[in-house]
């Protein structure tokens, strides 16, 4: 199995900051990235916008559509790519693919298969300023274009479940939350003025919130399962290749 350095493969850019007490610099047309920004496995616009002149002031580039956004913190468990140009402030760092030999929704998912084994190190390497380096280093299975093309189909969709599993645990916690105000209000703060109660709503009281957390349990151990499946999916996927 061949491999490539990263840093040999794609130019690595950081980003930059930017005055905030510059009006002239803010609330543009082009989409200003931060950390805050990255969630999902795709990212078309953000929270702050900053304005041409704004890019010029500061040291970041208006980044090509298909550039690799990883934090310089090097934690790598959220790694996006841009689907329309993109600044981006100094917590970032992009990767822009300019070898034809590789794909990079296959570097995106590469590089989340190794969240864990950078994280450690990439804090040693953020407090001494070399994620840069680290991210050059990182030695990629250099496959057939169409075998990468095909694993990072596969882990997509692996991925995407355990994203709509964590949106399922937190819209669940929130209703759940909810729906249990509306019933009883809260504990602390008695605003419907419940008399003591019985024992019997006492216990109505406690098998309600008992299914609730069951509930939650029940989702909260789905995502670990669609996570650890995830996880060993990807690990088994990049050692085959390795190994190969």
């Amino acid at each position: 199995m061949k491999f490539v350095r990263l840093g040999d493969v794609a130019r690595i850019v950081c980003g930059g900051s930017l005055d905030r007490s510059n009006s002239s610099c803010w609330n543009g047309t082009i989409p200003w990235i931060t950390a805050k920004d990255i969630r999902d496995a795709r990212i078309s616009d953000s929270l702050e916008r900053i304005t041409e002149f704004g890019l010029k002031e500061s040291a970041s580039n208006l980044l090509p559509v298909g550039s690799i956004l990883v934090p310089a913190s090097m934690i790598l468990e959220n790694v996006v790519i841009n689907d329309v140009p993109v600044a981006i402030n100094k917590d970032l760092k992009a990767i822009i693919v300019e070898s034809p030999d590789l794909d990079r929704n296959y570097i995106q998912q590469f590089l989340l298969s190794k969240a864990n084994s950078f994280e450690l190190s990439g804090k040693e390497g953020m407090k001494n300023g070399y994620a840069t380096e680290m991210l050059a280093d990182i030695d990629i299975p250099l496959l057939p274009l169409e075998e990468q093309r095909r694993i990072a189909l596969i882990l997509d969709k692996a991925d995407a479940i355990c994203k709509k599993r964590r949106a399922t645990l937190k819209l669940a916690d929130s209703f759940l939350h909810s729906i249990f105000l509306d019933m009883f209000g809260d504990p602390v703060t008695n605003p419907k003025e419940w008399l003591t109660p019985s024992i019997a709503v006492q216990e109505r009281y406690l098998q309600i919130h008992n299914k609730m957390v069951s509930i939650k349990e029940k989702l909260a151990n789905e995502l670990v399962q669609s996570n650890f499946l995830f996880n060993s999916l990807a690990a088994s996927v990049f050692t085959s290749s390795e190994a190969a």
